[in-house]
């Protein structure tokens, strides 16, 4: 059984204190505090596959998680806050660090009725041998990080 978590990124610093670019904005404190915590909730995920958003704070929650995991993320273009994804067809487990943005869509897409996408959050859903979701779980942010 293949599946795939798409994480939202931890909390960042506040768009309102940070005054360079949205794409550099980096973790707050407890954003890196949240992304650890995905990491060790993520520890027993067998992944094999770790992908991110561009953007600072997808690639800082990535490599957070990353750590845990003995993986190193993959910038991945196609999950820029302004580009739609598709869910994949894979054959082992992935982890692709996105945004608000365009998670939901994603889902909605796959006909997952999503309720949710905090920071540092995840969807775990799980995909049949031809693509099809079998399943889809929503895991809510560390908010003790």
């Amino acid at each position: 059984m293949a599946g795939i978590y798409l994480i939202r990124h931890a909390e960042p610093v506040s768009p309102y204190t940070w005054s360079g670019s949205d794409a550099t904005r980096p973790l707050s404190a407890t954003g890196r505090k949240q992304a650890e915590s995905m990491g060790r909730l993520l520890k027993s995920s067998g992944a094999t596959e770790l992908r991110s958003a561009p953007h600072r704070r997808c690639v800082e929650t990535a490599e957070l998680i990353g750590k845990a995991l003995g993986l190193t993320p993959v910038i991945d273009e196609s999950l820029h806050i302004a580009r739609r994804f598709e869910l994949p067809r894979l054959s082992g487990v992935a982890i692709w660090v996105a945004h608000s943005n365009n998670i939901p869509g994603a889902l909605e897409r796959a006909g997952i009725d999503y309720h949710a996408c905090d920071h540092a959050s995840a969807w775990h859903i799980e995909l049949d041998d031809a693509g099809q979701v079998t399943q889809a779980r929503y895991f809510e942010p560390d908010l003790d990080a």
